[in-house]
């Protein structure tokens, strides 16, 4: 996260179009409209990349009472219908189900209904028509891989957001094309002796974090973890074919990048196994592109809570690794940096305070609950790599500082590592006692409203969760409650509760892609994959004009302490504009991305994208390219 005194273009809200805008053939605050179908109404929200053929199909109908919309009022007609987009023709007529007698959802502001579509299997494409008004919904797709192009562009940030490396075709698309960024990253001094060349060291490579450039092992934890899981999950979704310069190796595009930052990461690491816990500028200020970039870069000390999470990271990378003949020795490397990191940890004091915040820009310590939690995942993954029963001892010892065990129900949060505990029930060996433990907490979590609704509760916009998760990074916490509620089912855990878990999950897939009070879709530039309002701006150090697709961004922040005042008086679903403004905007609250929100969507996503390669789906509004 960057916090920096540069003032960026600004975009606008998308801020939805009633009846005024279905009177025109033009653009709607950011909708399409095909000459050949009817104008886009922004009132009638559905997933708009679209629906697997077997699973539950609602659009939302709304008519805003509160927010920066609040004037935009829509009212639908007696019955709504699905047509064929190649024919115009009507393949389902219903009625749309007023949503708790017309009271207003306060956590949107809005109120509505909903039109249920689910009959309709036949994959292809249709939109939501309202013969009243004469308005249609964005297109909606329906059809088994839907979301297999979503995907590559989600995972495809990860390459664009490489340090170290060029960005030229044919893998990087114009304008999204430079040189390699901060080659000075080789010879990275440490920030106690800035004047001291024989501080440096080789610490090139790696992701920028988020909008900023630097680099942080702490916050790895939602990152790697999540992106091995998603693979563990659906590894044949993760083909060899996603456009990266690894792409046609025979190994799996996903892993690839994945490694490209653990090379970086062992790098970080000293050779008594102790990982330096963050490096980075010590200015709020930069040159652009990136590649002309030669600000000095400076790494911080040594410190206890990156060295225990990047244990785990690498124990857990070791165990998928290995499954690979060509990376057999890389992890039997990893393992050895995990048992390094793991004595370190153990025989040095622990340490809450070593990032000083001279390097920029958000803090990378972690709290001694925070370095427990990291040390259970470390010891499970440890225990599930060699077997040692020291690791096993440790887990058991600290399974109970998770959150997801001692909050009131199974929390969201830090749910990218924890669903190591989920992992450890899976293995020869597991401890009955904790297994038990972890089994009743999740399912007794999902009976409990604080958990999920319950039948005909929740939100307008089918996607609940607590109005206190709407600050920054809001979507990535939508992600993770999709995660738990796909992880029940996976894991076996859910029983007669696994097609309204499952359900859930989807619903929470629905609101990063469209069925939300702003009708966005939460990823960049995704026009090519069918969303017809997608991010514009966001908050990044390279991406000055529009980004390349595929990336999420924070989401709706109430929260909000920048200088655009309107967003500060919206429900806690409307606190959000498409812009990348920078200071006192502070645009960076909103719509900066980061590596954990998108590895944390990958996750969520990865449960619904059946097989195939991209050269195989039928499904994509149009070919990525190049």
């Amino acid at each position: 996260m960057q916090f920096r005194l540069l003032r960026l273009s600004v975009g606008l809200i998308l801020t939805g179009c009633g009846v005024t805008c279905a009177a025109s053939n033009e653009v709607a605050h950011g909708g399409a409209t095909l000459p050949s179908l009817p104008p886009v109404t922004s009132h009638i929200h559905v997933d708009q990349f679209g629906y697997l053929p077997d699973e539950l199909k609602v659009a939302v109908v709304s008519d805003p009472q509160k927010g920066a919309n609040a004037n935009d009022h829509f009212s639908v007609g007696s019955s709504l219908e699905l047509r064929q987009v190649a024919d115009g023709k009507v393949a389902y007529r219903g009625p749309a189900e007023q949503f708790k007698g017309g009271k207003t959802d306060p956590i949107s502001g809005d109120r509505g209904w909903w039109f249920d579509f689910s009959a309709i299997r036949q994959p292809g494409e249709y939109y939501v028509y309202d013969p009243k008004l004469g308005v249609r919904s964005h297109l909606v797709r329906i059809g088994p891989g839907v979301y297999r192009g979503v995907l590559r562009a989600a995972v495809r940030v990860f390459y664009y957001q490489r340090e170290a490396t060029a960005h030229t075709a044919p893998w990087a698309e114009a304008p999204w094309q430079d040189g390699p960024a901060f080659r000075q990253d080789r010879e990275t001094r440490a920030v106690w002796a800035k004047q001291d060349p024989a501080t440096a060291r080789d610490l090139s490579g790696g992701w920028m974090d988020a909008g900023d450039t630097n680099k942080y092992p702490p916050f790895l934890s939602e990152v790697i973890h999540p992106l091995l899981y998603a693979w563990r999950a659906n590894p044949a979704a993760f083909t060899d074919d996603f456009n990266v310069p690894e792409s046609g190796n025979g190994l799996p595009d996903l892993l690839d990048e994945v490694k490209w930052e653990l090379d970086w990461l062992g790098k970080m690491q000293d050779a008594d196994g102790g990982v330096f816990i963050k490096m980075g500028t010590v200015v709020y200020d930069s040159d652009w592109p990136p590649s002309t970039d030669r600000h000095p870069r400076y790494y911080g000390p040594k410190c206890s809570g990156a060295t225990i999470v990047t244990a785990g990271v690498f124990a857990h990378a070791a165990r998928v690794f290995g499954q690979f003949g060509p990376w057999r020795a890389f992890s039997a490397e990893l393992a050895g940096r995990a048992e390094r990191a793991w004595i370190w940890y153990t025989t040095h004091p622990h340490s809450y305070d070593c990032d000083s915040g001279e390097i920029k820009a958000g803090s990378a310590n972690l709290n001694a609950a925070g370095q427990d939690r990291a040390e259970a995942v470390a010891a499970m993954h440890l225990w599930a790599l060699t077997g040692k029963p020291e690791y096993h001892e440790a887990f058991k010892k600290q399974a109970g500082a998770m959150r997801q065990l001692t909050d009131d129900v199974w929390s969201p949060y830090e749910m990218g590592a924890a669903e190591a505990l989920l992992d450890y029930r899976m293995l020869p060996g597991a401890d009955p006692a904790v297994s038990d433990r972890i089994s009743r907490a999740l399912t007794r979590s999902m009976d409990s409203p604080l958990f999920m609704p319950q039948d005909g509760e929740g939100e307008l916009y089918r996607a609940w969760m607590p109005d206190s998760c709407y600050h920054w990074g809001s979507n990535r916490v939508r992600a993770c409650h999709g995660i738990v509620a796909t992880a029940a089912v996976d894991y076996n855990l859910a029983g007669a509760r696994s097609p309204r878990l499952r359900q859930r999950a989807l619903d929470m897939l629905h609101a990063l892609h469209g069925v939300n009070p702003l009708d966005l879709v939460y990823l960049t530039n995704m026009g090519r994959y069918g969303a017809e309002t997608s991010v514009k701006r966001i908050y990044h150090q390279w991406f000055r004009g529009e980004p390349p697709p595929g990336y999420l961004v924070g989401g709706p922040n109430k929260d909000y302490g920048g200088k655009i005042e309107w967003i500060k008086h919206q429900p806690p679903a409307k606190a959000y504009a498409d812009t990348n403004e920078g200071w006192p905007a502070d645009s960076w609250e909103m719509s900066e991305p980061a590596i954990y929100y998108q590895a944390c969507y990958i996750r969520l996503l990865v449960d619904f994208v059946k097989p195939g390669k991209m050269s195989d789906s039928k499904d994509v509004a149009s070919p990525d390219s190049p």
